[in-house]
């Protein structure tokens, strides 16, 4: 489910209570309107993407640590919420960490529980426990408002995090989003399979 390229159909992104809309034309165009400043072309940026940096670790009590990466800056903050099983160092992340560098804003980037350099174990995680991941960088890391980008899976849990803090988040930029990619998996589920499609509904919220 994560996605492959840079780009994004667009979308128009209301925001309700956040204070602020968006269109999505991917990362470059719908992060250049947020933030209303200027910035390099895209290849001198995206040269810059070897840095390195240390990776840190959020502990959470009973749940697993999460690894993340974050660049100090001003506000809003960037969040960048990866794809399926897609980790904090794919292509995109670093070529929004570079973006946002350019410009002085603040950005972190993070793996999923069972993801790259994250505590846990794949095998059980769920949409709901990386629910809980994206919620856990928003309330412990994050300072100040936020604008979040999610790519592919990611633009579900951009969603759900969204309605559960409204107050730190002001605006959603999609790339490849894949909203209803998990109900349409749940609507093709077999009715017979009740007890799978259960587990289903529980854990994705």
């Amino acid at each position: 489910m994560a996605g492959v390229g840079l780009a994004a159909v667009p979308a128009w992104v209301p925001c309700r209570r956040w204070g602020l809309a968006a269109v999505t034309f991917g990362f470059h165009h719908g992060l250049s309107t947020l933030l209303a400043r200027k910035t390099e072309r895209a290849p001198q940026w995206l040269r810059a993407c070897r840095h390195k940096t240390s990776i840190s670790f959020l502990s959470r009590p009973d749940l697993p640590n999460l690894a993340y990466k974050r660049l100090k800056g001003k506000s809003p903050g960037i969040i960048f919420i990866p794809g399926y099983i897609s980790n904090m160092n794919g292509t995109k992340a670093l070529a929004i960490e570079e973006f946002c560098k350019s410009l002085g804003h603040a950005y972190i980037r993070f793996d999923y529980s069972g993801v790259g350099n994250s505590d846990g174990n794949l095998e059980e995680c769920t949409v709901g426990k990386w629910r809980k991941d994206v919620l856990s960088i928003i309330d412990d890391l994050a300072e100040g408002p936020q604008i979040l980008v999610g790519s592919s899976l990611g633009g579900w849990l951009m969603f759900h995090a969204a309605i559960a803090r409204p107050q730190k988040v002001v605006a959603l930029v999609g790339v490849a989003t894949a909203v209803d990619g998990l109900v349409t998996q749940f609507n093709q589920l077999p009715i017979e399979n009740s007890e799978r499609k259960n587990y289903f509904f529980l854990h994705s919220a």
